[in-house]
């Protein structure tokens, strides 16, 4: 009995030291989140963070808690970042950039490839690109805008059928860049073959997991199609042009189908006529003018009884009219959930800033995601 409480102090012991250096390690977070602020530098940068953890991992004797040290590190980091957060948004101060109306010779960015809905979504929108480059993967259009290679991307972040796209959303949390504009797109999905094939030939089908989540129905009549998930639709139609195997189909759009020279084998697959996906163009600087009309924001709430009904009445309190609400799973805390609203107004309007600011003073975490023009889908 002795001995455990010899161990007990020393875990006292240890404990305060470790609290002493959190405080340390806080306010230095503190300070450099000015620094960022003055130099308009981003809050998050994932490079760094892996290089911080695999450096804190070599310092250990005992290898087996290699795993212990990194999820110790991720979560040390994310509460650094929300210290940090509340220092951008301190009482009554919201930095904004004009909204960028001229918009020609850009960079920009999207996941897939030519005939993609998102390489549809980027020209919708663009009026002027200079060069339009294509990433496999959504986080590498985050990288790129973050890095500077690119000055815009566009993603897809909501289907009308489906719902949110959550890789996209929980990248907006992890990524301190901001949404600038949206686009929405109506989806058509094809079954889409070489020439010569027929619904009878096929029996692999390749898509996006969104094409077969939206054309549910059509595959429930065809039950022996190998469905086989892909990365983009539009690079399932490349691949299926470059098999030239009658048996082999992609879900994609008509306009892939004419890019890959397919045939359109069943038009109109999904369930849904009327299915719309929304876009959102993303970039490094928070920009907002007089026609801005919609503000997007995420947070979450201290995990207690009438956490989430508190800012959702601190909302109402301010006669903002939420356009939508949203939670997703919080990585860095388990059974914790990060909530996504969007709501009408600009932040150039005083009631607008206000209600920001107060959400996010009594938000365990929050993020200004942008202000910027609503695009109807119709």
């Amino acid at each position: 009995m002795e001995l455990l409480e010899d161990y007990r102090v020393e875990i006292d012991k240890i404990d305060r030291e470790i609290t002493q250096l959190l405080e340390k390690r806080m306010n230095v977070a503190k300070a450099i989140s000015k620094y960022k602020i003055e130099n308009n530098m981003q809050i998050f940068h994932p490079d760094r963070e892996k290089m911080v953890i695999e450096k804190n991992k070599g310092y250990l004797e005992n290898k087996e808690y290699e795993e212990l040290v990194e999820s110790f590190y991720d979560n040390l980091m994310y509460l650094s970042r929300l210290v940090q957060q509340k220092e951008i948004y301190p009482e009554n101060k919201i930095y904004t950039k004009p909204y960028k109306n001229d918009r020609e010779n850009l960079v920009v960015g999207y996941q897939g490839v030519a005939g993609s809905f998102g390489n549809e979504a980027m020209l919708k929108y663009f009026k002027n690109i200079k060069e339009a480059k294509s990433y496999e993967k959504f986080e590498e259009v985050f990288k790129a805008v973050e890095s500077g290679e690119i000055e815009y991307g566009i993603l897809p972040v909501e289907n009308s059928s489906t719902g949110g796209i959550g890789t996209v959303e929980d990248l907006l949390k992890e990524y301190n860049l901001y949404i600038v504009g949206e686009e929405c797109i109506k989806i058509s999905q094809n079954l889409v073959g070489i020439k010569g094939a027929t619904v009878d030939d096929i029996k692999e089908v390749y898509s996006h997991p969104q094409g077969f989540e939206q054309s549910t129905k059509f595959f429930d009549k065809h039950k022996n199609y190998n469905l086989i998930p892909y990365s983009n639709t539009a690079i399932s139609a490349k691949l299926v042009s470059d098999l030239k195997d009658k048996s082999k189909a992609a879900i994609a759009s008509e306009r892939a189908a004419k890019l890959y020279d397919l045939k359109i084998i069943k038009k109109d697959v999904n369930d849904l006529k009327n299915n719309y996906t929304r876009f959102i163009v993303i970039g490094r600087d928070l920009e907002c003018d007089e026609t801005c009309d919609k503000v997007s924001i995420l947070f979450s709430v201290e995990d207690t009884s009438g956490g989430l009904y508190n800012l959702i009445r601190d909302i109402k309190e301010f006669g903002l009219n939420m356009s939508k609400i949203e939670s997703r799973p919080n990585r860095n805390n388990p059974w914790n959930y990060i909530f996504f609203v969007d709501f009408d107004g600009n932040l150039f309007d005083e009631n607008i800033k206000q209600a920001v600011n107060v959400i996010a003073r009594n938000s365990k975490y929050f993020k200004l995601l942008g202000c910027y023009r609503d695009i109807k889908c119709k």
